[in-house]
């Protein structure tokens, strides 16, 4: 079953847990924009796999073999999926979790729910920030 957790719970973990991998599925234009989580400080990199349109035919299989190519399993491993809001990295790691139930592995996988640029803050109450920029955890322009 896919966790969801926040952007501090995920830091943290990715920090205290060295099978802890963070996979970025957003669109390298939003990499590019906005910026990326940037793990270098951990001894470790930000992973991108772009997730695309999932209704489109042969989308899954495509996020799937991106996945397989980038990433290796291996048990106990857990895998950390963001966007910018929490959405599209929902599905990637549901995505990956059913793979991983055909294929044995016992890999976790995790959802940030707040996403990279976190839930949508009316100005009146911005004393509760949201997402990973916006926590003001480590991120960059470009890596």
């Amino acid at each position: 079953m896919v966790e969801n957790i926040n952007s501090k719970e995920a830091f943290d973990l990715l920090k205290e847990d060295e099978n802890a991998v963070l996979i970025d599925v957003r669109t390298n234009k939003e990499h590019l924009e906005v910026g990326i989580p940037d793990l270098r400080e951990m001894g470790k990199d930000t992973f991108k796999i772009e997730w695309r349109n999932s209704i489109l035919p042969g989308s899954r299989k495509r996020f799937l073999n991106d996945f397989n190519k980038n990433l290796s399993h291996h048990d106990g491993a857990k895998y950390l999926f963001i966007c910018r809001s929490g959405i599209r990295s929902k599905f990637a790691a549901l995505t990956v979790e059913e793979s991983f139930k055909s294929g044995n592995y016992n890999g976790m996988c995790f959802n940030i729910e707040d996403g990279f640029e976190g839930f949508e803050q009316p100005s009146v109450n911005p004393q509760n920030p949201t997402g990973w920029k916006n926590l003001g955890l480590p991120w960059s322009r470009v890596i």
